[in-house]
This record gives structure tokens, C-alpha cells and sequence, in this order.
């Protein structure tokens, strides 16, 4: 009996590990990703605004953040909804409308037959809001997983569909290139926006790479003051937010457990690597530049997994004065 090998085959269309060509950064989510944040969000969203504001979504990524965003507000049209990401090729993916969901992928339980129950009403929700389409022509050929890519002879073992969404929640939704430190210069109808999502980024731009310390790689940036950049950063959004609004943050270990740079005193460190010296903040700084303005309340809680621990932590805050 002649048995077909198992081979690896060129990767087609994955939106779900699309990589930034520049940089080797992940451009990527998924679709209801971190969903009882993005339902609460936007239960807020249609509580405080129910004729409409401007949704801001920065680190948009290849778009399913803002059209899963979309497909929970009971009417989007009201709503004007923006993708922003700093890379270029993630937002052109995004302007193409069609989405690979893999069987394997975070989302895959939108295309496998056995759900929760909690998957089941989310299923619904998406196939409500998308429809299944072809598999396109083009090619990304930036495959990270190759496990999503395997045939027994000429049968793909995890066939993935193709997905596109309805005009009911793509119509407001806009895919832009740009980034949350240049929010004041965006023009939105609004002027001011009722929701600014950045969830899974904060850790970029203050350089906060916990994997040179958990894998013992290159030394992280210990020189770049991490308060000062969340504390400029959060009066940017506080100054784009209308009373009322919220400002979403991601659940990613990173966003909250902060290397500390040399401007933080030893009394506020806890020792992470003895050996070299390197001390994580005792206090997670955005949530102290949060506090420090004055202006937010925390919402929303959600837990934060992470080096064998877990705990509570606000994701969602409002802006009451």
C-alpha cells in the first residue's frame, strides 16, 4: 500500500500571521480577540453614545479588531469606525476585505464544528456580519507556522475558508495609516472620539521587551524613561477622548509588568534577573499615568496571565471629567 507523504505547501492569503516586511513585527490578530473586552466596550460605547461617536482602534493591525468592534454594536452605522496601524502593508491587507480564519487559529472555532456555548453565540454573530468567499490569488509567503500548511499528498490536513464582511458593519469602518503618538493631528467627524482602543502596543513604543529577560537574549532598553512616554501618551488620549468615552487596553503581559528604566528608584523595583541586574516597576506606570491626570476610572477588569501568575487588572477606563 503506497501511503502519500506528508509535505508542506506555499502559504496562501493567512491574515492571521501577517508579518511587517521592515521590521519582522507580528501585524496580525484575530477575530473577537480578548472578546469580553471588546463586548464590554462596546456595550459603553452604545450606553454613552447612542447616536454615534467616532472608535478609534490604533494597532488595527489587518482589520478583524475593528470588524469584530463593529459586528458587536447592535447598529453600526451610527458609529464611524477607524483602523489605524503604523504599518503600511497591514492596512492595504485591510482595504482588501478578505480574511483566511485556519482551523488551528486563535478564531478557528468560527469554522469548526464543535463550540462552548460561548462560542456558538459568537459564530452567529460572524456569520451574521461576514460571508464565506474564495480563496484569493495573492500570496504572502511569510508563513510562521508551518503546521498550518500541511498536505497528505494533495489533501490539505487543516483547510482553512475565506471570509469577507457585509456591507452592514464594513460601511463606517475605515483602514488608515498612522500612529497613536500623532493622534491630535487625525481628523475624525466627531473631532473627539467616544472610544480609542491601543490594546497589545503599549509595549512598543515604550520598548518594553520582557523576552530579552525571560529568554536571557539581548539586554532591553534600560535608558528610555517608560513613565514619561505613557504619562505624554495617556494626556494624548485624554485630550482626544469626549467626556464619557473610554480608552481600551490589551491583556497582553507586557502591557503591565514594565522592565524598569534608570529614572525608577530601586525602593519601586522588584528584582527579575539578579545576575544582570534588571528590576521590574512595582507598579504598572500607565496605570499611574492614568491615575495622575485625574481625569479616568477604571471600568472593566480582566485577567492578566503570565510567568505562572495571574491577576486582575482594569483594561477598559472612562474619561468622567
Amino acid at each position: 500500500m503506497n501511503i502519500a507523504p506528508i509535505r508542506l505547501h506555499s502559504a496562501n492569503f493567512k491574515s492571521y500571521n501577517k508579518l511587517d516586511s521592515k521590521t519582522g513585527l507580528s501585524a496580525s490578530t484575530s477575530f473577537y480577540h480578548d472578546f469580553p473586552v471588546l463586548k464590554k466596550s462596546a456595550e459603553i460605547i452604545e450606553k454613552e453614545f447612542p447616536n454615534g461617536t467616532d472608535i478609534l482602534i490604533y494597532a488595527g493591525s489587518n482589520g478583524e479588531e475593528a470588524l469584530s468592534t463593529a459586528s458587536l454594536l447592535k447598529d453600526p452605522k451610527k458609529y464611524n469606525i477607524f483602523s489605524i496601524d503604523i504599518f503600511k502593508e497591514a492596512v492595504d491587507f485591510a482595504k482588501r476585505g478578505i480574511y483566511g480564519i485556519h482551523p488551528l487559529a486563535e478564531d478557528g472555532f468560527l469554522i469548526n464544528k464543535n463550540k462552548t456555548n460561548g462560542e456558538k453565540y459568537l459564530t452567529s454573530v460572524f456569520y451574521k456580519n461576514f460571508k464565506e468567499t474564495k480563496q484569493p490569488k495573492e500570496s504572502l509567503d511569510n508563513l510562521t507556522d508551518m503546521i498550518f500548511s500541511l498536505r497528505l499528498g494533495s489533501e490539505e490536513l487543516f483547510p482553512q475558508k475565506y471570509f469577507s464582511p457585509q456591507d452592514s458593519i464594513k460601511r463606517n469602518v475605515h483602514f488608515i495609516e498612522g500612529d497613536i503618538r500623532d493622534i491630535s493631528a487625525l481628523q475624525t467627524p466627531y473631532k473627539k472620539a467616544g472610544a480609542i482602543f491601543f490594546r497589545n502596543a503599549l509595549y512598543h513604543i515604550t520598548q518594553n521587551d520582557l523576552t530579552g529577560v525571560m529568554k536571557y537574549g539581548d539586554s532591553p532598553n534600560l535608558t528610555l524613561n517608560k513613565q514619561q512616554v505613557l504619562d505624554d501618551l495617556v494626556k494624548r488620549v485624554y485630550d482626544k477622548l469626549d467626556i464619557g468615552g473610554i480608552f481600551v487596553l490589551g491583556s497582553h503581559l507586557q502591557e503591565h509588568l514594565y522592565i524598569a528604566d534608570k529614572s525608577v528608584p530601586q525602593d519601586k523595583t522588584v528584582i527579575a534577573d539578579r545576575a544582570r541586574n534588571i528590576r521590574y516597576m512595582s507598579y504598572p506606570p500607565h496605570i499611574m499615568a492614568l491615575n495622575k491626570i485625574g481625569g479616568f476610572k477604571p471600568l472593566f477588569e480582566a485577567e492578566i496571565k503570565g510567568m505562572g501568575n495571574s491577576i486582575k487588572l482594569p483594561l477598559i477606563w472612562q474619561k468622567v471629567k
